[in-house]
């Protein structure tokens, strides 16, 4: 805390300047290094052969279970059994897709019989959308994938069971033995049959037990002693069993020792990261039923997956992007047409065909932030008992208060879910208070068993025209704002749409072409700041800022550290449209960008266009329209040169160069009334399309290299 204060100013400031965060820093600094929190084991289950009270210290945790007082050592010392039941998430995820084919287009799924020679599953696989596909979602996993071409279960098996911190060492080798690059060998003839699934490669903990069984005459339970010796790597241990496998190598098989000790010596570097294959095979078993799933019912695989992470917004937008590249369009919640959950839906309303496959993913409306699942099971009991609600009266007086309350009503409204009965989200949102008025007075109304005469008389839904209060619309980037806020992702547009021409003509790359680019080149890219992560490097005691950047096709994120964060930090605000000029780093699962420029997305024009075309027709010109040009050059002063293009009556083009006097400054302003002036199409630009050059690093300025 004592760091941050002197290494982030406006931490600082406010620490010394408002009385409220003096009070809470000075309260954290007394909590400051405290042990927060007794960790419990997210799956750890203890076994004993009588009550546990009777042999180790328990107590409760905040949610009320029993947990022991001992951590993982001196349980197992004790001679308990700890075992681990893992819950994991992707099985409701697939049971939930195969309930919603069933019961939305009457098909069942064999899930656990499904054909393991599935050529889209394969293919899906090996193109890398594994997004949502259990253990497969990793940037590096997805890569590997890719560069593997999956073709068995046997192949997804190996793979999970390799991607982890120790044998991911081996996984060049093992790629290239795949694709035929280099000779497989082995130490010994025995060891084919072991390791022919492998490439040679022993990668299952199984294969070195196997190996000691075959090579040197060991049971089963000797086997699998070696193979708890060579993971814990226990010395005294581990040399008793080499001399025993030395001596059944040559008793067994003729061996001699030499060769059985590179074996035993192979096997100790194998056994260190070996996996157990039978845990790698059901993940495998997993990680295939999903990508089935999302191959062959990617509607209802997506409702599932949204459904499960409703909750978690970032993860949200990234479902909702891939499943707009697979596609499918994902609606806007709606109280007339949402269900508790995320749901198929049609892109045209109407009676849907059970037997086509749906084209769209409607939001569920208990994913609408501030609105709980009691509120919307009232909703929807009141919409399945009268029908559409038909206006924001008819909506308040049928829904039942006390589980819709305001608030509920008000996310409602500010996310789009309630555009259907025809107003304006603002004019909903003014003529709120009088609407909840009129529908307490109903309602008391009802529960005293009175009726007013008009009441008696209305046959159909309440009429809303008397409790209107008509008002413009909000701005669109106050709509935008609110969607984002509240569901995750822009429905009725996106904020870079009014830069969409300026990204088109100035970024070098896209946040979902960042990928395909060689890790630490250099880019230029655009969009739109989202959010603003700072803090204080451990390492460094440097503030720095973890940014995450939209543009039109997905968010990307960026790290600014040291000087680039000073430098560049008042453009580093929510909401700012900017252009960075920066390295792409794929080290981890995603790839981030590492910029040494930040600058406006305004300021792209004059920063990197080179040369400015007016495209004019010959007919269209006479004095009168030339003397416009001419001010319109005039009001954009600059330094970029400017070129006509004049179109002649025949087809021919003419180039005219003006004078140094009309070289203009290059921007959205100039862009448009060109276009305004002499018709859309009228302005044109040479850009500067060069990738930016990296700026020397901190040592090479030191040793006089920059």
């Amino acid at each position: 805390m004592r760091k941050a204060i002197a290494t982030i100013p406006e931490l600082q400031t406010a620490y010394e300047t408002e009385p409220m965060t003096r009070e809470v820093v000075e309260a954290g600094l007394v909590l400051e290094d405290l042990t927060r929190n007794a960790s419990v084991h997210a799956a750890g289950v203890v076994i004993g052969p009588e009550p546990l009270v009777n042999l180790l210290p328990l107590k409760l945790d905040d949610a009320g279970g029993i947990v022991t007082q001992y951590a993982m050592g001196p349980v197992g010392e004790l001679g308990l059994l700890k075992m681990d039941f893992l819950g994991l998430k992707t099985l409701t995820v697939i049971r939930n897709t195969c309930e919603l084919l069933r019961r939305t287009r009457g098909i069942e799924v064999p899930i656990d019989h499904l054909p393991l020679d599935d050529a889209p599953t394969y293919d899906l696989l090996n193109k890398a959308n594994t997004l949502g596909v259990f253990q497969l979602e990793s940037g590096g996993m997805r890569d590997l994938c890719r560069r593997f071409q999956i073709s068995s279960i046997e192949h997804l098996t190996a793979l999970i069971a390799l991607y982890r911190p120790g044998p991911m060492d081996l996984i060049p080798d093992f790629l290239r033995r795949r694709h035929g690059e280099i000779a497989i060998e082995y130490e010994h003839p025995l060891l084919e049959p072991i390791c022919r699934e492998t490439y040679g490669i022993m990668v299952y903990q199984e294969q070195v037990m196997q190996a000691a069984q075959v090579l040197a005459g060991y049971t089963l339970g000797g086997a699998d002693v070696l193979r708890r010796a060579m993971g814990k790597k226990m010395p005294e241990e581990m040399e008793r069993e080499r001399a025993k496998f030395v001596q059944g190598c040559r008793q067994t098989n003729h061996i001699p020792p030499a060769q059985a000790n590179r074996i035993f010596d192979l096997l100790v570097k194998f056994a260190g990261y070996g996996f157990n294959k039978s845990h790698a095979a059901a993940y495998a078993v997993v990680a295939y039923q999903t990508a089935y799933l999302k191959a062959h019912y990617p509607v209802e695989f997506f409702c599932a997956m949204m459904t499960n992470d409703m909750a978690d917004t970032d993860k949200l937008g990234q479902y909702i992007e891939e499943a707009r590249l697979f596609g499918i369009e994902v609606l806007g919640p709606d109280v007339n047409e949402s269900e508790l959950h995320f749901a198929p839906g049609q892109v045209n309303s109407g009676p849907s065909d059970r037997t086509t496959a749906p084209r769209a993913i409607r939001f569920g409306l208990a994913a609408i932030k501030g609105v709980g699942e009691v509120a919307v099971q009232s909703l929807l009991e009141a919409r399945a008992k009268g029908g559409r609600f038909a206006s924001l009266a008819d909506f308040c007086e049928r829904v039942d208060s006390r589980a819709v309350n305001r608030k509920a009503i008000e996310a409602f409204i500010k996310s789009g879910a309630c555009d259907s009965f025809g107003e304006t989200r603002a004019t909903l949102w003014a003529s709120l208070d009088r609407t909840l008025a009129r529908a307490a007075t109903a309602a008391q109304d009802r529960a005293r068993g009175q009726a007013n005469l008009f009441g008696l008389m209305e046959t159909g839904p309440v009429k809303a025209d008397d409790t209107l209060v008509r008002v413009p619309e909000w701005p669109q980037s106050e709509l935008l704002a609110a969607e984002k806020e509240l569901l995750g992702f822009y429905v009725t547009g996106h904020p870079l749409t009014p830069y969409a021409p300026l990204l088109n003509r100035y970024a070098l790359a896209t946040t979902r072409s960042l990928g395909e680019l060689p890790n630490r080149s250099m880019t230029r890219i655009g969009g739109l700041v989202s959010t603003v992560q700072t803090g204080v490097s451990k390492k460094s005691g440097k503030a720095y800022a973890l940014v995450t950047l939209e543009d039109l096709t997905g968010s990307v994120q960026v790290l600014c550290l040291n000087e680039v964060f000073d430098k560049f930090r008042d453009l580093l605000k929510p909401l700012a449209a900017v252009m960075i000029l920066g390295e792409v780093n794929h080290g981890e699962d995603k790839p981030k960008i590492f910029p040494q420029e930040i600058l406006p997305l305004e300021e792209a024009p004059r920063r990197f266009t080179q040369e400015v075309f007016l495209r004019l027709h010959a007919a269209h010109l006479d004095p009168e329209r030339l003397k416009a040009a001419r001010a319109l050059l005039e009001a954009h002063p600059g330094r970029c040169p400017v070129l006509l293009s004049i179109e002649m009556p025949a087809g021919e083009v003419v180039f005219v160069e003006p004078h140094d006097h009309y070289r203009v400054t290059p921007s959205a302003e100039l862009a448009a009334a060109a276009d305004r002036l002499f018709g859309e199409g009228t302005y044109q630009v040479r850009v500067d399309r060069s990738v930016p050059n990296r700026a020397p690093r901190r040592w090479e300025k030191r040793n006089g290299n920059g």
